[in-house]
């Protein structure tokens, strides 16, 4: 029996994810959170096998998340379940331990089947992401080559933990300008949070 552990901060996920892996015999879901601490929490409680993890959490989120799981669970295997395909997020989450990454907008075929890959041990990879863990550089670089200069400032200025109001006085402009430029720039990279949009900085080696 596959003891799996939820964490998504939205409960109608955990919910329906829950409601289907019921139905698979070899597969036991043993507890759910809503965010990484949860997670931690729950695996100090009662043995698991594979966690699975949204990216986006409050507080720690997936990728902080894996990192603790690894480093305190080692024999947890971590399966990442996310709706981005950018190699930021992908290969971020590899980076800091996960076994495999499913992407949500896929079947639930795929993700028991990526549940019984990473408890035996190997890495699950949907086809159509292998390009982005193993494209070059300059391939990475595809998805900024659309960005403006002034966008490319203000996502640095944003890395570097400043607020709209101070990035718009760092470059002499209003802060609705500066929120404007973020729309546009969440637009073209296909991210949704601001907070996103500094670890795809940080990932990207954009500012240098």
């Amino acid at each position: 029996m596959i003891k799996v552990l939820l964490a998504d901060d939205h409960q109608i996920t955990t919910d329906g994810i829950q409601a289907f892996l019921e139905k698979e015999a070899e597969i036991k879901v043993v507890g759910a959170a809503g965010n990484g601490e949860g997670v931690l929490k729950l695996l100090g409680e009662q043995a698991v096998d594979v966690a699975i993890l949204d990216i986006e959490m409050p507080g720690m989120d997936g990728l902080e998340t894996t990192r603790a799981i690894r480093q305190q669970y080692p024999g947890v295997r971590v399966l990442v379940l996310s709706m981005y395909k950018k190699k930021a997020f992908v290969k971020g989450a590899f980076e800091m331990g996960a076994s495999g990454y499913v992407l949500k907008d896929r079947s639930k075929e795929a993700l028991v089947s990526a549940i019984h890959t990473v408890y035996r041990g190997g890495r699950y990879i949907p086809p159509e992401l292998l390009d982005l863990i193993f494209s070059t550089p300059a391939a990475a670089e595809s998805d900024t080559a659309n960005l403006t200069a002034r966008e490319k400032e203000i996502l640095c200025l944003l890395a570097e933990g400043l607020t709209s109001r101070e990035t718009g006085e760092a470059l002499n402009i209003a802060p609705v300008t500066v929120e404007t430029h973020i729309r546009n720039i969440k637009a073209k990279l296909g991210i949704n949070k601001k907070a996103q949009l500094v670890k795809y900085v940080l990932g990207q080696n954009l500012c240098g």
